[in-house]
């Protein structure tokens, strides 16, 4: 069990025989879409009904007239992530002796992220903060065996890939969101 919670090979097997068929690119962007929904919703629960401020007598204090902008923005940003940084790590590819692939790149960016999605409905309590921050390390692991065995990067070299990738995507979404006017 715990050596397939780490080394998912049956799930880069399967995206491997899959990847070719008309319509995997936009699956995969269906699969982000709605993740990031399950992130976005689950914390915008957390938020308005279980956040941080304290009522002495009701106990958490709900917050039912809060703005939508900022679960919209974390809906793209949860969305747009594990896309862009299946793009970036395609385009690093070459860093690593290999030829760049995009379709590759999205698959381990998009299906790298599934733990996360898996434990995302856990944000609507407070605690649920802790088990995303071990589901993000479960994904890391997966983004690297899929580097490995669907980008082809070397064993030594997938922690850097993955860690590159991640750094890429993360600039790059911070400053395209940076320009989005909230108001």
């Amino acid at each position: 069990m715990a050596s397939t919670l780490f080394e998912p090979e049956g799930v880069w097997q399967w995206a491997a025989g899959r990847r070719a068929r008309p319509g995997w690119t936009g699956t995969l962007v269906a699969v982000a879409v709605v993740g990031g929904l399950v992130v976005a919703v689950a914390t915008e629960i957390g938020v308005r009904v279980f956040n941080t401020d304290w009522n002495y007598v009701a106990g958490y204090s709900a917050q039912p007239g809060r703005d939508w902008t900022p679960m919209l923005m974390l809906w793209l940003a949860a969305t747009c992530l594990p896309l862009a940084q299946g793009l970036f790590g395609s385009w690093l590819l070459p860093m690593y002796g290999r030829p760049r692939d995009r379709v590759g790149g999205l698959t381990v960016g998009v299906l790298g992220s599934l733990p996360i999605y898996a434990v995302a409905p856990a944000l609507a309590m407070l605690p649920g903060i802790l088990l995303v921050c071990v589901a993000f390390l479960v994904s890391c692991s997966w983004w690297g065996s899929g580097a490995r065995s669907l980008l082809g990067v070397r064993i030594g070299e997938s922690a850097d890939h993955v860690v590159a990738s991640i750094i890429a995507a993360s600039l790059a979404l911070s400053v395209a969101l940076a320009v989005v006017p909230f108001t």
